[in-house]
């Protein structure tokens, strides 16, 4: 039991270091999955090399370059756009606006795709005197929502995991209860924020031309958010210094600062949206028919058969693909191989079914999910606990997908915090004067998630299944 025990408290120590220190935890878990098993466990390097999930890998670079194509192509700001223009003025429709874009965003390959609408949808509090907690957490839980599609990367790593420890997976079901989740949560936070201030003010006369200059291509879209992470923790530092200005990698391939909603979209831009959308009508019909199939090679394949077409313009897209997160669920499912191995998740089981009720069972780790993603990686919290709820869902006490649902939801409801990338680039991508209070209003919501979020969903995803 020393040896279990030890090896629980080693993937807790791993959390807190690449929670602390700006290390990454794939690595740290890589590495730690190999001290733990070559010398605790005594087990040959090719066993715990076994664990490694190269099908799962394959997946993320697949939907994650494909995803980075469209987006390089011009398709994203094109979507942002148009839609921006299709609300007329209706102020009360723009926070609602931004939070279905960032659904259907997300759902192309990565809620940190949402990352690079932030600053679109902060130009709008100065403009329009909206409250920024209104247009932030649209940006959040939408990219939330939609990054729990079948193609995106909770999704893939929700049912991959899930299909790999021997539980059937229902990515349909996964999807639409994110959907309905957050958008419970995008009500709530319109009634709390000035939504209602909004319906009263009716139309408006948008500033589009100027929000149109901002791009959600090039690298620097996505760094954003990363910098706007550092900025906050360092000490004596703060979001007050990251610049809201448009920077040149914004533009485009242009460099054009005005980007024009334009009523056509190129060939390429076509072939682009159609191959995203394709791979997701193929993976919900499949899913629907219970046909097996490995969305990572498809996906692959359709991004490869693009870059054949436009070689020059899809080479940007490669910096696109999301290695960092490749690395992060390696490392961690292959620690968790060695938990597995050694017996760490059984004894776990055997914890859980001393639990006076299964209902609290489920809701601990609810919770404990919860608590560790408001301050660490979502995407690593739910590569190491959804293999340790497997022990729970072996009880008999669960029945159906609700329980492995309900802890992933969970994890995500937390990251309107400034800890995350999507929270820290909201708050970096706000006007100056109003960074310190949006601030605390995500950290107040996130952190009340810690409870409210695992309470929801063992209420209407678990408890239902207990009482049948």
């Amino acid at each position: 039991m020393f040896i279990q025990v030890l090896a629980l408290a080693i993937l807790g120590l791993v959390f807190l270091i690449a929670t602390w220190k700006p290390v990454h935890l794939g690595l740290l878990a890589l590495v730690a999955a190999f001290g733990v098993g070559l010398f605790i466990a005594e087990e040959p390097l090719a066993d715990i090399l076994d664990a490694f999930p190269v099908g799962l890998l394959v997946l993320l670079v697949g939907v994650t370059y494909l995803f980075s194509i469209a987006r390089e192509s011009g398709v994203v700001d094109w979507v942002i756009h148009r839609a921006i223009r299709l609300i007329g003025g209706n102020l009360a429709l723009l926070p609602w606006v931004f939070f279905v874009l960032c659904v259907v965003i997300a759902s192309m390959g990565s809620p940190l795709a949402c990352v690079a609408v932030a600053p679109i949808a902060m130009f709008f509090v100065t403009k329009h005197q909206i409250n920024p907690t209104l247009m932030a957490l649209p940006v959040v839980v939408g990219g939330v929502a939609g990054g729990f599609a079948p193609i995106s990367l909770f999704g893939v790593i929700t049912n991959g995991i899930s299909a790999n420890s021997g539980l059937e997976a229902n990515p349909i079901y996964l999807f639409v209860a994110a959907i309905v989740f957050n958008t419970v949560a995008m009500a709530v936070a319109f009634l709390i924020f000035g939504g209602p201030a909004l319906v009263r003010r009716g139309r408006e006369s948008l500033d589009i031309a100027q929000a149109s200059q901002i791009s959600t291509r090039g690298p620097g879209a996505i760094s954003r958010g990363q910098q706007a992470t550092r900025e906050m923790l360092r000490p004596g530092g703060g979001a007050a210094r990251i610049s809201t200005a448009v920077e040149p990698d914004d533009l485009g391939d242009t460099g054009n600062a005005h980007l024009e909603a334009s009523d056509k979209l190129t060939v390429f831009q076509a072939i682009s949206l159609a191959s995203i959308s394709v791979l997701l009508v193929l993976v919900v019909v499949l899913s629907a028919l219970k046909i097996q199939t490995d969305v990572g090679v498809i996906a692959l394949t359709l991004a490869v058969l693009i870059s054949l077409l436009y070689p020059e313009r899809t080479k940007p897209a490669m910096k696109g693909i999301d290695w960092s997160t490749v690395l992060l669920v390696g490392g961690v499912i292959t620690y968790a191989g060695v938990l597995q191995r050694i017996g760490a998740i059984d004894m776990l089981g055997d914890a859980a079914a001393g639990v006076p009720h299964p209902i609290l069972a489920a809701l601990l780790i609810c919770v404990i999910g919860a608590f560790v993603s408001a301050f660490a990686s979502t995407t690593g919290i739910l590569g190491a606990l959804i293999p340790l709820s497997i022990p729970l869902m072996a009880t008999g006490n669960f029945t159906g997908y609700g329980l492995i649902v309900a802890l992933a939801i969970s994890s995500s409801l937390v990251d309107a915090t400034p800890f995350s990338t999507a929270g820290a680039a909201c708050v970096g991508g706000a006007p100056e004067d109003v960074r310190p209070g949006l601030t605390r209003n995500l950290m107040r919501w996130g952190l009340s998630m810690i409870i409210i979020g695992p309470l929801a969903t063992t209420a209407v995803l678990v408890l239902p299944g207990m009482l049948l």
